[in-house]
């Protein structure tokens, strides 16, 4: 992406700007508020930061509206409410919405298999419809994982085509459509836009340029395919070092085209204020967005972070009160929305230069809200009622579980007559209060409540991880294994995997086995269990190594929540030949 900075014209800019400074800034709410929301902002406000812009709506009417910081930290050009950040997650919903005018227009049926509009993806032998895409319970593998595993670094305009290339060599899929549930799966987003492009006779990016942004007057909006593109008042991404000093940070590579979406703070409230005045869309159609997301046997899926919505947001509670929300995170841009739909407030925060920007928006959102809490911002464990154990209840807990579909290793132990729950080695880990029962709350800063149970397999101990009231992360039992360097030496060789046409070279080096690959370097793998292992890198988390009727190692699948059971075949080569591939 190549974001247009000219010095002699951002000093002509800057000298308009500087003069017009209502030209970054609005707000109608109380003078008390401003005060309050700016004091907020105050450490954001400052020509040697990042450009962050905040907007606050509340009854569907923007009361604060305001940008801060840079655009550019070389020419210290102040942003304004017209200065784009790419928005990741906050993308998605444009998508849905996409896919749910289409519906509307009779153009489509949710219900409809995804070959009627994609025939060239593989046919699994079951029914994948535009639904199971929406509610990310379609079961193909995510793209970002399999470019990981494949070492691709797609560029250019035409990138998104190379996930569908990628997604018609898979063999298998994670699971049956409608039958469960993937936390991270993103193939689905491509999938959609590209049924919106089909349906529709209009490239997506275009698509939503004619039907919803230029409608709604947002004219800093626009999804952006070719990394060529040059795109002006656009923030520079910046990260912090750790030592005070900003460097600009594109992310490892370019988003694909329908997930890459640029647009201004004063846009993203246009949209958000008209989800509440329905002036140009429907409120029928406006209102499927927040309709919960279903597994086919009508369970409602309650994920304890990832999306629960049509319109890919996530549903939960903030000091007790309802909430709907999405965050979103690229190289140095940031982005989240936090929506009270009983209090009709929305806060929206855009950044270039923060991991994470939400406390901005929530803190200022909470000005307002502050009357209107049901608990209290941190939860004062003195007042939960401790359960005296049985002697020695605590130790049938103690012990390792791993959790299959988000390949998490986590410890319990005990520590001062107290379980505690712990995910790095050596560390003290989080004290688990008894309440009773097998359960226990953690105790943790904020206003969370996480929730651990113990549950009795009768060949095992399971543990459940849950967050206000969520679905829960299950954690199996399990005997660590150990293995001496000599023993580790039967998991080397190459191993190949022909859907992404990519090997691995596995090897013991110092103690550890590692596996390498030219295009994604080293990982490093500790033993979980037997033939289980846990990477050091996302993509390679978890891996099951496979045995022939010999006992002998023939390969491995893969153990993340994206891609389930993608196998590699441990080939048959000389060792002289066992380079990187």
């Amino acid at each position: 992406m190549k974001l247009n900075y000219s010095k002699a014209k951002y000093m002509v800019l800057g000298c308009f700007l500087s003069i017009q400074l209502s030209a970054h800034a609005g707000s109608r709410a109380s003078p008390d508020f401003v005060l309050a929301a700016d004091r907020i902002f105050s450490e954001a406000d400052s020509p040697d930061k990042p450009a962050l812009a905040v907007a606050l709506l509340q009854d569907g009417k923007v009361i604060y509206e305001k940008a801060f910081g840079s655009v550019n930290l070389e020419y210290k050009i102040p942003a304004t409410v017209d200065t784009k950040f790419q928005v990741d997650a906050l993308a998605w919903e444009f998508i849905a919405f996409a896919t749910l005018m289409l519906e509307e227009q009779g153009k489509i049926k949710l219900n409809d298999d995804i070959r009627k509009y994609l025939p060239e993806l593989p046919d699994f032998g079951e029914r994948m419809t535009i639904e199971h895409l929406l509610q990310s319970t379609d079961g193909l593998h995510g793209y970002k994982v399999l470019k990981a595993l494949a070492g691709w670094e797609m560029r250019g305009a035409e990138q998104h085509k190379a996930i569908l290339q990628l997604i018609q060599h898979q063999k298998k899929l994670n699971f049956k459509p409608g039958s469960a549930f993937s936390p991270g799966g993103d193939t689905r987003l491509i999938l959609l836009a590209k049924i919106v492009e089909v349906a529709s006779g209009l490239p997506f990016d275009a698509y939503c340029k004619t039907h919803i942004f230029s409608p709604l007057g947002m004219r800093n909006t626009l999804f952006v395919y070719d990394s060529a593109v040059s795109l002006e008042n656009t923030a520079a991404p910046y990260r912090n070092d750790g030592k005070g000093a900003y460097k600009q940070d594109h992310g490892g590579g370019n988003a694909a085209g329908p997930s890459n979406l640029y647009t201004s703070i004063k846009d993203i409230a246009l949209w958000r204020s008209n989800m509440s005045s329905h002036a140009v869309f429907k409120k029928s159609l406006l209102d499927k967005l927040n309709f919960p997301i279903r597994l086919d046997s009508g369970k409602i899926i309650k994920d304890i972070s990832s999306i629960s919505t049509y319109g890919q947001q996530h549903a939960g509670k903030e000091r007790g009160i309802p909430k709907i929300y999405q965050m979103g995170n690229f190289g140095g841009y940031a982005s989240s929305i936090f929506h009270f739909p009983e209090q009709k407030i929305t806060a929206v925060t855009l950044s270039s230069g923060l991991a994470y920007n939400g406390s901005y928006g929530m803190r200022a959102a909470a000005i307002l809200l502050e009357s209107q809490f049901t608990e209290p911002e941190k939860i004062d464990y003195n007042n939960i009622t401790r359960v005296e154990p049985n002697p020695g209840e605590f130790q049938k807990y103690v012990g390792n579980y791993w959790s299959p579909s988000r390949a998490i290793a986590t410890k319990i132990h005990i520590k001062n007559d107290h379980l505690h729950y712990t995910r790095t080695e050596g560390s003290e880990g989080r004290e688990l209060i008894y309440l009773g029962n097998a359960r226990f709350q953690m105790k943790i800063e904020g206003d969370d409540e996480y929730i651990v149970q113990f549950v009795d397999q009768g060949v095992g101990t399971d543990m459940h991880f849950s967050m206000a009231g969520s679905d829960p992360v299950v954690f199996e039992s399990y005997q660590p294994a150990a293995y001496a360097e000599h023993e580790l030496a039967q998991f080397s060789g190459v191993f190949y995997a022909s859907e992404i046409d990519a090997s691995f070279v596995f090897d013991v080096s110092q103690g550890m086995l590692v596996a390498n690959n030219m295009r994604t370097g080293t990982i490093n793998f500790k033993p979980v269990s037997a033939d289980l292992f846990s990477g050091n890198k996302d993509f390679m988390a978890g891996i099951k190594f496979n045995r022939g009727d010999n006992d002998e190692i023939t390969g491995f699948h893969v153990m993340v929540d994206e891609v389930r059971y993608l196998e590699f075949t441990k080939m048959r080569v000389a060792a002289e030949r066992r380079l990187p591939l």
